[in-house]
């Protein structure tokens, strides 16, 4: 099956509510991160949420980068 939408994958297949409980958004100096803890205590960037068009080009900010615990309030 084909479907020619514009709507976003995420709202045709929503994810299980488990997905997001582990995610939480923490401020930076760029603007939000929407960060996913993982096993060791860290976290990992899943989104920047910032209207700064530079902020999108350094490397911490960029999805799937590792944060240590530090940067979480």
């Amino acid at each position: 099956m084909i479907l020619y939408t514009t709507t976003p994958y995420e709202l045709l297949f929503p994810e299980e509510d488990t997905v997001y409980q582990s995610q939480q958004v923490i401020d930076c100096d760029a603007g939000q991160l929407v960060v996913e803890r993982i096993d060791d205590g860290s976290f990992r960037v899943i989104r920047l949420l910032s209207s700064d068009p530079n902020a999108f080009l350094k490397p911490e900010y960029a999805p799937g980068s590792l944060l240590s615990a530090r940067w979480v309030p």
